[in-house]
């Protein structure tokens, strides 16, 4: 599955739109390496998020069908570390 649209189908990014931008900006890495927004993940893949705050590292457990629930959502991922981050300026935006 396409990167930009696991993030949205697991509730890490608002729009799929949003998760091609982060990819394309560097903020997103999948294995440690910088991810294109059609880069394919498996289970086992690791994906680094740098979002406005924070950093956030996950490991994708099971490939979801669709879009997950919030509540759900820990049946296919496990948070690796989440870490705090100065904040400089960085916007997560559609436009």
């Amino acid at each position: 599955m396409r990167i930009d649209l696991l993030l949205k189908f697991l509730c890490l990014v608002k729009t799929r739109n949003q998760g091609r931008k982060g990819c394309e900006a560097g903020r997103i890495k999948l294995n440690g390496r910088a991810a294109k927004p059609s880069r394919e993940v498996q289970e086992g893949d690791t994906i680094e998020i740098r979002y406005p705050g924070k950093v956030l590292v996950v490991e994708i457990i099971e490939m979801p069908a669709g879009q997950v629930p919030r509540k759900e959502k820990d049946r296919y991922m496990k948070v690796v570390r989440e870490t705090r981050v100065q904040i400089h300026d960085e916007v997560w935006d559609d436009e």
